[in-house]
């Protein structure tokens, strides 16, 4: 059962209005605990959560940067609704200490794993969505979330797409395509890896959550090849 001493101090400590129920259990219940006690997990609540979690920081970052385009929106976007970042968010708020871990996964560190740890932060936030409403879920984000997002620097967006193609085409009449060479993960959380081809022979790779972001990052590595 979740320890309701933790609980209760960072209810006090983040001003939340949310009490311990059976879908706040579940949000911070990991699979090796929920196998070990017949139990349910948290992995159908971390999907509703990330796109909660990713609703919020695109409204974000949407109005504090009126200039930014829709590519490096995407990219800031990545930076902070990721696993490296909502491992954070997740200790911020002290999920970390909250989490129900089967005991192998205990004794093998779980409890400071990044999925583990991501996961938590992304169904505990639809488990508040679910019980205690959204104003609640803005509290956290709030308080745990957009303060990280408003030290990020500003750095102009650059079309690296739009510059490959002016270069090529200043150079000769090659043919420049952009091929899907794999896409991983689940439907939420989609990773794309594009190549950039000319005349048959690959001169960059990108890797990114959108197939534009890993075009740019493709175009990107081939300017860099063509220009030296």
């Amino acid at each position: 059962m979740i320890n309701k001493e933790k609980f209760n101090k960072i209810i006090k400590q983040y001003n939340l209005n949310i009490k311990i129920n059976h879908i706040i259990v579940q949000s911070l219940t990991h699979s090796s605990y929920a196998n070990e006690h017949k139990t349910e997990h948290n992995e159908r609540l971390e999907f509703l959560g990330d796109s909660i979690l990713s609703l919020f920081v695109t409204r974000y970052i949407f109005e504090k940067y009126p200039a930014m385009q829709e590519g490096e929106m995407t990219k800031l976007r990545a930076t902070y609704v990721c696993e490296d970042a909502n491992a954070r968010y997740a200790k911020k708020l002290g999920l970390d200490e909250l989490i129900l871990l089967g005991h192998g996964e205990e004794l093998g560190g779980g409890r400071n794993r990044d999925a583990v740890l991501n996961d938590a932060f992304e169904a505990f936030l639809a488990g508040v969505y679910l019980t205690s409403g959204l104003e609640e879920v803005k509290k956290i984000i709030d308080q745990v979330v957009y303060p990280l997002i408003g030290d990020y620097v500003h750095v102009p967006f650059v079309d690296y797409k739009s510059r490959l193609q002016e270069y090529i085409q200043a150079e000769s009449r090659s043919i420049l395509v952009y091929r899907l060479d794999n896409q991983d993960g689940p439907p939420h959380k989609r990773v794309f890896t594009i190549s950039a081809i000319l005349d048959g022979i690959k001169l960059g790779t990108g890797v990114a959550g959108s197939k534009k972001e890993a075009e740019q990052l493709a175009a990107q590595e081939a300017l860099k090849k063509l220009v030296q």
